[in-house]
């Protein structure tokens, strides 16, 4: 009885979900003809985790009618430039304020890649001719010192082994080179990180020209003291400054007579070093505490460093 109950209840919901006719009763139930299920309707979906309605497309009634996908770029709210002063290399005053880029002097410092760029540098800068001789190089014989048997010692050959004195080194140095390989990507966000932390720390200096009207040193000291890039008085601590200039590569331009007095001065001036924009390292720039360029050196820089 329960059983009738709810077939008569289930039937009404199968008759509207495929489409049947009411039938009279269901003791005289007859099948005449076939009736084809007609599927329902497409009904509107919604994407997992979203509140926008996605209907489905009108050719095929299983597959999500899903918007184009789109490329998405982030967006600094932060300018592509920053300020810095151009000084008067000699006289330390102000010529005017102009633009440099963000990506060059303010970018993430990275102290780990700046590690990896000294340890490359100083490498490529070892000579590599440490030598020493073997057993098969230093003097003596190759006879048999003793008998194999019968004194009750150790056995030895030549007295030319590592363990006499005056035999041969085992394992010793020969000579190599020390030179690493490093990515060049790698090394130019090293060099970025040095010059933000030079600019961070308001340890770099940009001048309108380095060219300057006397060799000697002495004028070059008080060039730097009037700056304030040199201790004043007469105590002990030596200048630490690095003068980044850019020097033409060509002997015969007329740039590169400009430079000689600068070069000349500099070469007796403990803590003071002088070097080409163009071969600029990470590890002379952080060796001394400011870094001086000029217009044409700061240009070059950023030409090469700025990231693709």
């Amino acid at each position: 009885m329960q059983n009738a109950r709810l077939v008569q209840g289930i039937a009404p919901a199968f008759r509207r979900m495929f489409g049947c006719a009411q039938p009279t009763s269901l003791a005289k139930r007859t099948i005449t003809t076939a009736t084809a299920i007609v599927p329902p309707p497409p009904s509107v979906l919604r994407p997992i985790g979203s509140n926008r309605k996605v209907a489905l497309s009108a050719g095929e009634a299983g597959t999500l009618n899903w918007p184009a996908p789109q490329a998405v770029r982030a967006v600094s709210p932060l300018s592509e430039t920053i300020q810095a002063w151009v000084l008067d290399f000699e006289t330390g005053n102000p010529f005017e304020i102009i633009d440099v880029q963000r990506d060059v002097f303010a970018s993430q410092i990275r102290t780990d890649i700046m590690h990896r760029a000294v340890t490359y540098e100083r490498n490529m800068k070892r000579q590599g001719t440490h030598s020493s001789r073997n057993r098969s190089q230093v003097r003596g014989s190759t006879r048999k010192i003793q008998p194999q048997k019968g004194l009750g010692k150790a056995r030895h050959g030549s007295n030319r082994a590592p363990q006499f004195v005056g035999g041969g080194k085992a394992h010793g140095p020969v000579p190599r080179s020390h030179a690493t390989e490093l990515q060049r990507k790698v090394w130019l966000m090293a060099l970025r990180s040095v010059l933000s932390i030079k600019y961070a720390q308001d340890q770099l200096a940009i001048v309108d020209n380095m060219a300057i009207k006397s060799h000697k040193s002495g004028d070059l000291m008080r060039y730097l003291k009037t700056n304030g890039w040199a201790p004043l008085g007469t105590t002990k601590r030596a200048a630490s400054v690095m003068l980044l200039p850019f020097m033409d590569p060509d002997p015969e331009a007329e740039s590169a007579d400009e430079l000689v007095d600068l070069e000349l001065a500099s070469r007796n001036v403990r803590g003071v070093s002088l070097m080409a924009a163009n071969n600029a390292e990470v590890y002379e720039i952080l060796r001394h505490d400011y870094l001086i360029i000029d217009r044409k050196a700061l240009d070059l820089l950023q030409s090469i460093l700025k990231p693709m």
